[in-house]
């Protein structure tokens, strides 16, 4: 009788570590599930493809699975009917390197953040504008959102420019545009505390990126 007890106790143990395991690894995956198995446009569900630099990158893990870190403003972007679908962004990427790398996403929306290092490199504006054109047709999502980029500190005329040609380019394409960096800026600057670099948004200032483009997307797709 002990023996079969013992049986019993070592079975039940091992069943409890088993559970505990397979819990664990749905932690792990939970995310990434979460992003493959939202049904496109089904209760209220926005699905977004998201296409950047290190300003849509961040510090994030593995971007295209979803693990997004605290400089990103695709973490704050995300919540349960506001679905990240996969995309592309790696830190001094310009837009010919988005263009080349990008894949198609199923997304009921694409939002494109990107023209910095391009702009600081002196990529010709319609080469920029081509690489964008490219970048929407390749994702192939219904609907594309252009944002303003961020201020840059040591280049705040330049930047405004850059914008203003930026939206008459994707005014005459039918796309969204948004100034969605419109909260970190103060006159052509960075706001105080929004930035670690003068080019970068910090934690704060990704927070602040992330809801204005989540209400971008809401009013573009609802």
């Amino acid at each position: 009788m002990r023996t079969g007890r013992l049986r019993w106790q070592i079975s039940g143990a091992v069943a409890l570590l088993v559970m505990a395991i397979f819990g664990w690894l749905a932690v792990l995956a939970g995310p990434a599930a979460a992003h493959q198995d939202a049904p496109a446009g089904h209760s209220g569900v926005i699905r977004f493809a998201a296409v950047g630099d290190s300003i849509t990158q961040g510090d994030s893990p593995d971007f295209s699975t979803g693990w997004t870190g605290g400089l990103s403003w695709v973490t704050y972007a995300k919540s349960p009917t506001l679905v990240f679908a996969g995309g592309w962004a790696l830190g001094g990427a310009k837009t010919a390197n988005m263009a080349a790398n990008v894949k198609p996403v199923t997304a009921d929306v694409l939002v494109i953040l990107a023209g910095t290092n391009d702009l600081a490199v002196g990529v010709p504006f319609e080469q920029t504008v081509a690489n964008l054109e490219r970048i929407a047709e390749t994702v192939g999502a219904p609907r594309v959102i252009v944002s303003a980029v961020p201020p840059r500190n040591g280049a705040p005329d330049a930047t405004v420019a850059f914008n203003a040609a930026l939206r008459a380019a994707v005014l005459a394409h039918g796309w969204t545009w948004t100034d969605a960096t419109a909260g970190l800026r103060e006159g052509t600057r960075y706001v105080p505390g929004l930035t670690r670099d003068g080019i970068h948004p910090n934690g704060a200032g990704a927070e602040v990126l992330g809801k204005a483009l989540a209400a971008a997307m809401r009013q573009t797709v609802g």
